[in-house]
């Protein structure tokens, strides 16, 4: 009777009419920056919940406390690749679907999901939205600093929690990579090392990571800030990447060439090396990206440069020791990725305006910071 009473107030119920556990699945495919802010609705979600994520980010979630099964899902495979996908999702029986995407491919799967559950005569799962408000987005970019702060886009971190039921002040966190055992340990990590160098370089924790790419044009720092910035601060700078990402070559040879000591991670380690890289060091510093949100996960300041986008856009740091870096111009923000910068010449002034000064300003505050810890 009493264990009734408790399985009563969750609110579920099984076909036979007992009461059981919630079975709740999450969509969030990407990206990088999106999944790891939207893992803070599993710090609110009671329970465990299985995750829809796409495939290069999947090895992100696998073994996450929080979470029972990662579903993968490969985005070149069309329509008729999320549809399958979506058949086997319906065959677990899903009581509660926490919609954090709230795209075109999530809409579709409710979608979908209602005309199986006439098929097979079964019930809809609760399904739970993420809503856009996207016209707080549209005032902010029109009217700027006089748009009123009370208009203006709630935290992504704390919209997420609450849709999972939380109080909104749930963070994400990804401090249980640091603490893997065996393989993924940090002290096999680094025996794997080819370069003593770069052992000994990581081992120690003086050192910074680098992110200086960004999906976005509009969002890249000029690659000689950094340099600049890098030959007036103190700890090691980690240089992070992509085979892909051209600013982060492009700064790995300029370093080469100034023949500064550095260590470069580009192209080389997976996101749960790069999160406990991340996660053993003084901090991040780098441009508006999803790493800036991983080294918050993992408990370490992140040192965020802004440039046509803005904290209040909602994608602002969290970590008590974390700053923005930005230059205070009227026009900001434009757009949320920089392609609406409407000045035809002096592109993206809000980026070429920051100076080292101010990066090296930010990461010396880190490292006194973390100087008068005991």
């Amino acid at each position: 009777m009493w264990c009734d009473t408790i399985m009563k107030v969750r609110g579920q119920t099984s076909p036979e009419g007992k009461y059981q556990s919630t079975k709740t699945l999450i969509f969030r495919l990407s990206s990088l920056g999106d999944v790891v802010l939207a893992t803070s609705v599993l710090s609110a979600h009671k329970g465990q919940a299985d995750w829809v994520v796409a495939r290069e980010f999947s090895s992100l979630l696998e073994g996450h406390p929080r979470i029972n099964r990662v579903w993968t899902f490969d985005r070149q495979s069309g329509l008729l690749g999320w549809l399958e996908l979506c058949e086997q999702l319906w065959k677990e029986g899903y009581s509660e679907v926490l919609d954090l995407h709230s795209s075109l491919r999530t809409r579709l799967a409710k979608v979908y999901f209602r005309w199986l559950a006439l098929r097979d005569g079964r019930s809809l799962p609760r399904w739970r939205r993420l809503a856009k408000s996207r016209w707080k987005s549209v005032g902010l970019f029109l009217f700027k600093t006089f748009w009123p702060s009370i208009l203006r886009p709630v935290p992504y971190r704390r919209r997420f929690a609450l849709l999972g039921g939380g109080l909104g002040n749930e963070t994400p966190d990804f401090k249980w990579l640091l603490g893997r055992d065996g393989c993924h340990s940090w002290e096999n990590f680094l025996a794997k090392m080819n370069s003593k160098t770069t052992r000994e370089g990581l081992a120690g924790g003086n050192y910074l990571c680098v992110m200086p790419s960004a999906a976005w044009e509009g969002k890249r720092l000029p690659v000689e800030t950094f340099l600049r910035a890098i030959k007036e601060t103190e700890p090691l700078p980690v240089i992070l990447g992509t085979a892909t990402d051209q600013e982060s070559l492009q700064l790995v040879d300029l370093l080469e060439r100034s023949k500064l000591p550095f260590i470069s991670g580009v192209g080389k380690w997976t996101l749960p090396q790069v999160a406990m890289v991340l996660g053993n060091s003084m901090g991040y510093l780098g441009n508006d990206t999803g790493l800036a949100h991983l080294a918050e996960a993992v408990g370490v300041p992140a040192l965020v440069i802004f440039g046509p986008t803005v904290p209040e856009m909602g994608f602002g740091p969290w970590h008590e020791q974390s700053r923005v870096i930005d230059s205070p111009l009227w026009c900001r923000p434009c757009s949320k990725d920089g392609r609406a910068c409407f000045r035809p010449i002096k592109r993206y002034r809000c980026l070429s305006e920051i100076q080292p000064a101010g990066l090296t300003s930010a990461v010396n505050s880190v490292v006194n910071g973390k100087q008068q810890l005991p």
